[in-house]
């Protein structure tokens, strides 16, 4: 169980590496060509006079932040962060999908403990799979398609593949104990890459706003316009960090709610596991096979000695018989 653990733990911390290496991919030609790398100077942006900026596309468009040296940079994490979040909206949709299924699974295969006849003995040390259908559950969750798409179907999986081939809800729980730590981490972790992503929004906004306020001020300072000339236009210098912050400000937020999700989603697979699935099984302790086995193997010792003493009492009273006759 440890090692298997180990390797889902692994199998899904690199499933999220590589999602965030597509986004990084595809961000790249939606941003609109490479980063720029440009070190000189350039000229103020046209879209930062103020009649441009009355146009609606000049906010939509982010044109604030798309100017030279870092605008091109920065639109490229913008889609890098919006490919992110719409991928996560998206895989948190089919999970729920995934959720949904496996529960109609479990109710039309898992009985209650109280709806299930009551089998005998030899059936309970025989023939355990009568009591919990494990190879049944592990058929339907098997498929390669449904395993790759759906959490809870690699969640199922990985829980039934129990390699002594016997069920009981003491082992289960601290296994599903130990599944459900690294679910929440293993889904924790994955936002770091995002995390990482909107730090480099502001910073990035920062440097482009000390950039244009230097350029803008350089004809102040060699003297060939007044201070109070380029005052207003050093001013709307500080726009490429206002958009930045005001991304960063929406894409955390967004981000805040998908995690909200996230949780919501995760207790609710926990909970749908052990209701029905964990508190159905009917050996509540490794032991109880032993027990049973056992068990039968004393009741035929009683019933042989039983038919021996009913011989022995038969034919003592037989010999009585033939004696007072």
């Amino acid at each position: 169980m440890e090692y298997g653990l180990r390797r889902y733990e692994a199998t899904q911390r690199l499933l999220w590496f590589l999602f965030f290496l597509f986004c990084l991919c595809f961000a790249y030609p939606l941003s609109g060509g490479s980063v720029s790398s440009q070190t000189g100077l350039s000229t103020p942006s046209p879209a930062f006079q103020p009649e441009v900026m009355k146009n609606f596309s000049f906010w939509t468009q982010l044109q604030g932040i798309g100017v030279e040296p870092f605008g091109k940079f920065m639109i490229y994490v913008v889609w890098v962060a919006i490919l992110f979040l719409a991928g996560r909206a998206l895989w948190l949709i089919v999970q729920y999908v995934g959720k949904f299924l496996i529960k109609n699974i479990l109710a039309a295969n898992v009985k209650k403990a109280a709806g299930r006849p009551k089998p005998g003995l030899n059936d309970l040390a025989s023939n355990p799979e009568r009591l919990f259908p494990a190879e049944l559950l592990l058929r339907k969750v098997s498929p390669l398609p449904l395993q790759l798409i759906f959490h809870p179907y690699q969640r199922l999986r990985m829980m039934l593949n129990h390699p002594q081939g016997s069920f009981s809800s003491e082992e289960l729980s601290e296994k599903e104990r130990r599944i459900v730590e690294t679910d929440w981490q293993i889904l924790w972790s994955s936002w770091t890459p995002f995390r990482w992503l909107l730090w480099c929004l502001p910073v990035l906004g920062s440097m482009e706003a000390a950039w244009l306020f230097y350029q803008q001020l350089q004809p102040a300072l060699q003297g060939h316009k007044e201070i109070q000339d380029v005052l207003g236009h050093v001013l709307l210098g500080v726009l490429p960090l206002a958009q930045a912050i005001v991304l960063t400000i929406m894409f955390s937020m967004i981000s805040g709610l998908l995690k909200r999700l996230e949780n919501l989603y995760l207790s609710n697979v926990d909970a749908l596991f052990y209701d029905q699935f964990l508190s159905r099984l009917p050996f509540q302790s490794s032991d109880t096979l032993i027990l049973l086995n056992a068990m039968q193997l004393h009741f035929q010792e009683l019933q042989h000695m039983m038919k021996r003493l009913e011989r022995s009492v038969g034919t003592e009273r037989g010999d009585t018989q033939r004696t007072k006759n």
